[in-house]
């Protein structure tokens, strides 16, 4: 049960208890009792507490009242999140040239190594290194995140099938830009936070249209859903807080290579990874990309995601050269190997990064060293659990 249902119903628990409290109080009153108090030690403890050192009968209504107006503007703050929220920003239509060669291109490379769409929207192969997409089944949805997996989710995601054949072939493209943009669904039902609607709101309308052409290309895939995402319902509540106006970045006003560098680790979605959460599941910007988030691994073992922030103990020692290597490295066939049970793995989609452009990936460099350094030694991989804690937890 989740935390808002639990303090609503501590409240009523209280609000309950006390009416006990008034009633028996008011008994003892009674002549009968009131004699046989004396006698009783218990009962002349509560008799003192309550109506000596408590005056119970000067602050009962305070108390009603106040535990009254709380359940009450809960419950008013609940329905107005439930029912109204999110405001769905203005719809903007779009008018996409699906013949255009260099919109295609464009979003196949954006989909398959910059976005990777087809990287969270496909099955992959968990016996290979980095996961890679199992090819023939591109598009078609997979379980994604996974509470019961011992990934830290606030409940079970599944991705949908993005093939021409899934839900979204049967939307305009009007309609599938409004939902990378803002996340909402044409029937005005709103996606999970897995999704990274918040990032692609800042992306390039070119891009995105571009994502769309290219998506529209992939071979339908005809299957049934791989399941049904199920999200804790106080999270259900904070994700329809969050704001769904997009807030577009044009390539053309980026001015060098730090913000191309910025434009591509948002569009790449990098904070999912890399950047620990707040205890209401947002990104805590004040550890940005610091890593250390733990991922099970079907294999055996987990693997933390690393540390990109220009302190030692993260890229701080790195060349240029060194971390561009780190991704073309990838391209060698040999390097995406099986692993054996309890050995190495990692969750980075090295299988899909690799083909990063060199000159994007110099730009993500110079973005990343001009971070704030943040010491956070991260293990890769480790036999048993281990995580960090999120901003607003205990020690």
């Amino acid at each position: 049960m989740n935390i808002v249902l639990l303090t609503l119903l501590f409240l009523i628990f209280l609000v309950i208890v006390f009416i006990l409290i008034d009633r028996m109080l008011e008994v003892l009153k009674q002549k009968q009792y009131h004699e046989a108090i004396q006698y009783d030690p218990f009962m002349r403890s509560v008799d003192w507490i309550f109506n000596s050192f408590f005056e119970w009968k000067r602050w009962k209504k305070y108390i009603f009242v106040s535990l009254t107006i709380t359940i009450l503007v809960m419950g008013i703050g609940i329905c107005f999140i439930q029912f109204v929220l999110p405001l769905p920003p203005k719809v903007i239509e779009v008018n996409i040239n699906h013949q255009d060669t260099n919109l295609l291109a464009r979003g196949k490379y954006l989909v398959e190594h910059v976005a990777i769409c087809t990287d969270c929207h496909s099955p992959r192969d968990a016996s290979r290194y980095s996961w890679p997409v199992i090819a023939e089944q591109a598009g078609a949805g997979a379980p994604f995140l996974s509470k019961k997996g011992g990934f830290d989710f606030p409940g079970e995601s599944f991705t949908p099938n993005i093939t021409p054949a899934g839900e979204i072939g049967q939307w305009t493209d009007t309609e599938l830009y409004h939902l990378l943009t803002t996340g909402i669904r044409p029937d005005g039902s709103t996606i999970n936070h897995a999704m990274p609607f918040e990032a692609f709101g800042q992306a390039d309308p070119e891009d995105l249209k571009a994502i769309i052409v290219y998506l529209r290309t992939l071979d339908p895939i005809h299957n049934s859903p791989v399941g049904k995402t199920q999200i804790d319902y106080f999270y259900q509540l904070t994700n329809r807080l969050i704001q769904r106006t997009p807030k577009p970045i044009y390539k053309s006003d980026l001015k060098n290579a730090i913000d191309s560098g910025k434009y591509l680790v948002t569009l790449a979605a990098c904070n999912d990874c890399h950047t620990p959460k707040k205890w209401d599941d947002s990104f805590d910007t004040k550890r940005a990309l610091m890593g250390g988030i733990e991922f099970p691994m079907p294999t055996g073992g987990f693997v933390h995601s690393a540390n990109l922030t220009p302190d030692e103990s993260g890229i701080g020692d790195w060349s240029e050269e060194a971390f561009v290597n780190r991704f073309l490295s990838y391209r060698d066939s040999s390097a995406i190997y099986k692993v054996s049970k309890g050995s190495v793995n990692s969750l980075m989609p090295w299988s899909a990064f690799r083909y990063i452009e060199e000159a994007d990936l110099r730009r993500i460099y110079a973005y990343l060293k001009t971070l704030p350094p943040i010491y956070n030694p991260v293990v890769k991989f480790t036999k048993k659990s281990y995580s960090i804690k999120k901003d607003g937890q205990d020690e």
